[in-house]
């Protein structure tokens, strides 16, 4: 019998090890998402109605819960919303967290993982342009934030093809863009060595069932749908 469960244990860490592996190796195309993504900021505020909305995530920037409230119902949210998330307390401390109304990754593998990761990492890059290093980038080129954040998306996940907007000047928009793009890129160093430790942390099973990372109810599976903005 002890020889069984040692079996089990084993495939069953060969199986987390992959998960581990895939989803390190697309988080760390982001040399920002390398070094601040925190799991810890991630909400479900549908839950086990977590699905393929309008809105794919965003990310909060208020400690005002009544904000919150207005912004969901503006956009519909309101109606999927599930009391049993943390998004508001995680707004109440000031967290200023992510809230991603697709279904969560399923292995790391699967071909939508490619675009619910996207999705989170582009709603954790909003978190990061609250960093006053990033927001002179912004300021210094006079960017919009979220056109900037699609940029960088296009950048590290150029297979998923990213909406841009359209411009009246598109050649000079793109070059203003593109260096801006640069700057980011340029205020890393070498890749940060703790990521590994971050995910596996996070998605450690016994450690998940006491996480205060919201889950679906039900097992469904996955992040997905386009950031609100």
């Amino acid at each position: 019998m002890a020889g069984i469960e040692d079996l089990k244990k084993g495939m069953s860490k060969i199986a987390d090890d992959e998960y581990y592996a895939s989803l390190q190796k697309f988080i760390e195309r982001d040399p920002g998402a390398s070094k601040y993504f925190n799991p810890d900021d991630i909400t479900y505020p549908a839950m086990d109605k977590s699905s393929n909305y309008n809105y794919k995530g965003f990310q909060m920037q208020t400690e005002n819960p009544e904000y919150v409230k207005d912004y969901m119902k503006k956009r519909g949210i309101d109606e999927i919303y599930s009391p049993e998330s943390t998004l508001m307390e995680k707004v109440k401390r000031g967290q200023n967290p992510i809230g991603i109304l697709e279904e969560p990754v399923k292995t790391g593998s699967e071909p939508e993982d490619l675009s619910k990761i996207s999705t989170i990492l582009h709603e954790a890059r909003h978190k990061i342009m609250m960093k006053p290093e990033f927001k002179k980038i912004i300021d210094k080129y006079g960017l919009k934030e979220e056109t900037f954040v699609r940029f960088l998306d296009k950048e590290f996940f150029p297979e998923l093809n990213a909406y841009l907007p359209k411009f009246q000047n598109p050649e000079e928009a793109y070059k203003v863009y593109e260096k801006a793009v640069q700057d980011y890129k340029n205020k890393f160093g070498r890749e940060e060595k703790g990521i590994m430790d971050k995910i596996k942390d996070f998605f450690k099973s016994d450690e998940k069932k006491n996480s205060n990372v919201d889950k679906p109810l039900s097992d469904t599976s996955g992040f997905k749908a386009s950031p609100i903005r």
